[in-house]
């Protein structure tokens, strides 16, 4: 189950559920469509709503953002879970008080930053795309999102996870800097950290090849660790 960051769509996932055959994908409210919910917890409760009649447990994947709400997931309802795949997020999401200042001074201005600092390398389309893509969600779901983000801490509360994990960070990533997926994988037990080179906030999109791999090696540990215990 892929679930997507601040400002953005399931399309955020496009190479992997082109991909993984049988992936599943939630757009999460007001991305774009209906009222943005406000916080992480909201957010993990809507998506339960939605896939707590799907066969499982399933293996939640969270970008950012996504990745706090696959966190609360695994916290509120662990039969759902059967590990956890984080990219590019931490047990707490920093926001600075001036980005979301930013939303009210001048929000497509606020839209582009975000994708431009997504990315390690600009392609002109590509940022234009993707800030077309953030603008059409309004400036209510983007400060709902940063403000989500903000209020993200989950220090000293994930001891009690105990699905495999695999946090992955993109190395040059200014959003969600390194070092918060590093603290996140020090507060997972047994979770493995990929750093992946060459890329920033969008490692799946900038290296989706690699990130696949990883996915499907993580993937293939969960299969044979449910065929043993059958």
């Amino acid at each position: 189950m892929f679930i997507h960051g601040a400002g953005r769509t399931p399309a955020s996932w496009g190479p992997q559920l082109a991909r993984l055959e049988g992936a599943l994908a939630v757009a999460l409210p007001g991305h774009p469509d209906g009222a943005p919910l406000l916080g992480t917890q909201a957010m993990a409760e809507w998506v339960i709503a939605e896939v707590e009649e799907v066969p499982g447990p399933m293996v939640m994947v969270g970008h950012s953002l996504g990745g706090a709400v696959a966190l609360e997931i695994a916290l509120a309802r662990p039969d759902l879970v059967a590990g956890l795949i984080l990219v590019s997020t931490g047990a707490r999401l920093p926001v600075p008080d001036d980005a979301i200042a930013r939303i009210d001074a001048d929000f497509e201005a606020e839209c582009a930053r975000m994708v431009e600092e997504s990315w390690l390398y600009h392609e002109p389309d590509l940022i234009r795309r993707g800030t077309n893509s953030v603008i059409s969600m309004g400036p209510e779901s983007l400060r709902a999102d940063y403000l989500s983000a903000r209020d993200h801490d989950l220090r000293g509360k994930l001891g009690g996870i105990d699905v495999p994990a695999m946090v992955m960070s993109g190395e040059s990533d200014p959003l969600v800097p390194t070092w918060l997926s590093e603290e996140l994988a020090d507060e997972l037990s047994g979770a493995t950290l990929a750093i992946i080179a060459e890329t920033a906030h969008v490692p799946q999109l900038e290296r989706p090849d690699m990130i696949d791999l990883l996915i499907a090696a993580f993937l293939a540990r969960i299969e044979l660790a449910l065929a043993e215990d059958a």
